[in-house]
């Protein structure tokens, strides 16, 4: 029997070798780019000529061979949204940097709403003769998933969080009556129940402001408030969750913001919280706010674990936590960093860490002052 018959027989085709040899890379880039279902683009930043693939006219709901230029596709994304994408995109080329967005669009053959995740960045490091290139996905049912878990999470979380208030209240009255009876054993036992009850409604009030900030939906309350005195009674109130810890207060100016009092105290409870929980007992942890022109710089540093160069651009990413041997046994959600920069973001400022693996973090951001 010849030993290529049979079923599993390789049949001896030069040619099969030769077509395989003839592919070119641009083929096998474009049968991987139509496997994966993404559109390419290229965009000349200087004359603002815009070449789109075929598939990117697709996403954007304009026809295969259809005329697109950038103003036409903006002109398809969503009224609320399109002057941030046009921003970011603008920002990118200013400044050379990487873009990633996601932006909702609407398609107006079937009047649907889609979205869709731009990426892109320069071809060249020179700003002479370098273009602006990148890729388009549909990602419209993974955000349509992630909606779902955003309710899904919203309704448990508000379900979980009526009778842990009702319970919180019951501690309260039971704390004062243990206070009149004298009974300082009670009082201390209580005193360690309503701590963990506090720790239970920040998760859940974490777990609300991630499906809100994952559907949009974070709303603020904006009044003029003392930033400094704010992070006073932060500070106050962390050390009495988490007395292990020396806080030590840099001199701070008066600051006067107009912000939302309650979204800001958040981001300064999550980001001392982090500090504590990724640093020893012993360490320091400091926490000052400077005046910088028309905004001021709030930073928070700690002596801990500090964060690889790898890992500092993922930190506010939704879900993503840094894992190594020293973060296993430490609980979170890897949220909190996440719902941080929403709210900075919505108040218009920025938020960034500079940090060194064992020598510790220093988280920043800043806010515009009144």
């Amino acid at each position: 029997m010849d030993k290529h018959s049979g079923d599993n027989a390789i049949p001896e085709d030069n040619n099969v070798s030769h077509t395989i040899e003839s592919f070119k890379e641009t083929d096998i880039a474009k049968i991987a780019l139509d496997s994966a279902n993404v559109g390419i683009w290229i965009m000349d930043p200087a004359s603002r000529k815009f070449f789109p693939s075929e598939r990117t006219r697709e996403m954007f709901g304009f026809l295969p061979k259809e005329e697109m230029s950038f103003e036409d596709a903006m002109l398809k994304v969503v009224d609320k949204q399109r002057k941030n994408v046009v921003e970011a995109i603008e920002n990118a080329f200013k400044k050379r940097s990487i873009l990633y967005i996601e932006c909702p669009i609407i398609d107006l053959h079937d009047n649907k709403k889609r979205w869709l995740s731009i990426t892109g960045g320069f071809s060249s490091s020179t700003v002479s003769n370098s273009y602006f290139s990148g890729i388009i996905m549909d990602i419209t049912e993974q955000k349509q998933s992630d909606l779902r878990r955003s309710k899904f999470i919203g309704m448990v979380s508000h379900e979980l969080k009526t009778p842990l208030t009702a319970l919180k209240a019951y501690v309260q009255m039971l704390n004062n009556w243990a206070k009149k009876q004298k009974d300082n054993f009670t009082i201390g036992t209580l005193s360690k129940v309503d701590k963990q009850v506090k720790k239970m409604l920040n998760m859940i009030n974490s777990l609300l402001n991630l499906s809100g900030a994952e559907a949009g939906k974070i709303h603020l309350n904006k009044a003029e408030f003392r930033l400094d005195v704010l992070i006073n009674e932060v500070v106050e109130e962390t050390l009495f969750i988490t007395s292990t810890h020396n806080i030590i207060i840099n001199p701070c100016n008066t600051v006067s913001i107009n912000a939302d009092r309650d979204k800001i105290e958040q981001v300064l409870v999550n980001l001392l919280s982090n500090a504590a929980k990724y640093s020893d007992n012993t360490a320091d942890i400091e926490i000052g706010c400077v005046l910088k022109d028309s905004e001021v710089e709030v930073s928070i540093k700690d002596k801990g674990l500090g964060i690889a160069p790898a890992d500092i651009d993922k930190l506010f990413m939704p879900h993503y936590r840094v894992e190594s041997k020293e973060t296993e046994n430490i609980a979170g959600f890897g949220i909190g960093l996440y719902l941080c920069a929403e709210i900075i973001n919505r108040h218009n400022g920025k938020i960034w860490v500079e940090s060194e693996p064992g020598k510790g973090s220093n988280f920043k951001f800043t806010l515009p002052v009144s």
